[in-house]
């Protein structure tokens, strides 16, 4: 992936850009495959490279600043992921000695403001967020990074550093373990139904592809029959499922968001089906799928994401900012497969241990690869679009 990197844009330019397309539903989102523009000569010239290089730890960025040692995550939702990572965050500030804030705005785009609003009164030197009203969020971020404050943000823009996700990379990692699974045990031949979640952007189109890739890799014998778009909710995945069951009564294989997946689960159990040559697998790595792969049966897999690990990296990092140090730019959200109870086993481990994690760099890593660097000093190189990992 090549990017340019430059100072940030006036206020209505950074507007304008974020406001269009950006939605995250209660899953982790990718993003649009959008280069910075770099023509505008206004811009000045660039100030970073063409092509992110890996992190390199422990940099002296030349300049400490001058900002209260309080950290916030403006959370969105008291959903189970972002609770996670507030967890994760609110651990790494008290390990390095720093005041941690968080506000959970239900999902309400004026209590989000408000709650910004009141982290950037009491004073903060690093600010999480996610995306959920940015034509409203804009103005207080554009304000948060003219006073300087580590702005990181999830699959967003403008940030500091950019959380981020290969979306195409999540679904054929589905796909393919689907295949390899059905190759194995059903000598190459399945009936797949598939829920997709197209409705909420393009971003799960690209997700929506890997997974028809990824099922190719098994051959013509693996067919799709059925592929809907649904919400985001056991419920919804239930009542899906049980329709689809009667057109298709044959499906071998089940794919989706752990949440739908988990109440397709359940529609195929109360139908009464046999499911021991059934393979069903989800995204996120909820509660209720990594329980239902350590007990065996028709769920396989999760491909998941270290939610705690991942605030905790955020914590560790908003921290490093307030030292002077130099930061990554990009953290990319690895997809994780799970599909035996020893690998969810270590998953829940490496959540339940973030500092341990932390502290391997390489293990670290492997889970969450880091990219670019950017202090205090250079706080003007600020993502102004979405980055997709290669």
């Amino acid at each position: 992936m090549h990017t340019s990197a430059q100072p940030r844009r006036s206020r209505s330019s950074v507007t304008r850009s974020a406001a269009v397309g950006l939605a995250l539903a209660m899953t982790l989102v990718g993003c649009s495959n959008v280069a910075v523009d770099s023509s505008d000569p206004s811009d000045g010239p660039s100030t970073g490279s063409d092509e992110l290089k890996p992190f390199v730890w422990d940099q002296d960025g030349g300049e400490v600043p001058d900002l209260p040692h309080r950290i916030a995550w403006a959370n969105t939702a008291a959903v189970e992921f972002f609770l996670a990572f507030s967890d994760g965050m609110e651990e790494a500030a008290n390990d390095r000695g720093v005041e941690y804030l968080t506000a959970i705005a239900d999902n309400n785009p004026e209590k989000n403001i408000q709650q910004i609003e009141s982290f950037l009164s009491r004073g903060v030197g690093a600010l999480m967020y996610q995306p959920l009203d940015m034509a409203s969020q804009v103005p207080l971020f554009e304000r948060a990074l003219d006073d300087g404050i580590f702005l990181p943000g999830l699959i967003s823009h403008p940030s500091t550093l950019q959380i981020a996700a290969s979306q195409y990379d999540i679904g054929f990692t589905q796909g393919e373990a689907a295949a390899k699974w059905a190759v194995e045990n059903l000598g190459g031949e399945a009936e797949v139904h598939y829920f997709n979640l197209d409705t909420i952007g393009p971003q799960l189109v690209l997700r929506h592809e890997g997974v028809l890739d990824g099922l190719a890799t098994g051959g013509p014998g693996i067919k799709v029959v059925s592929d809907i778009g649904t919400a985001v909710s056991t419920e919804d995945g239930f009542e899906v499922m049980s329709t689809v069951l009667q057109a298709h009564p044959e499906i071998d294989i089940v794919l989706g968001g752990d949440a739908v997946v988990v109440g397709a689960l359940k529609a195929i159990e109360a139908a009464g089906m046999p499911t021991d040559l059934m393979y069903l697998s989800g995204v996120d790595g909820d509660k209720q799928a990594l329980a239902a792969i350590k007990e065996g049966g028709a769920y396989k897999a999760s491909i998941a994401f270290p939610w705690q690990l991942m605030g905790y990296g955020i914590g560790q990092f908003s921290a490093d900012w307030l030292e002077g140090k130099e930061v990554p730019r990009v953290m990319v959200a690895a997809a994780t497969l799970l599909d035996s109870p020893a690998a969810v086993d270590e998953f829940i481990e490496v959540n339940a241990n973030p500092s341990v994690v932390f502290a391997d760099r390489e293990r670290f890593e492997s889970y969450l690869p880091l990219l670019g660097q950017v202090s205090y000093a250079t706080r003007d190189l600020v993502w102004d679009s979405e980055y997709v990992p290669e």
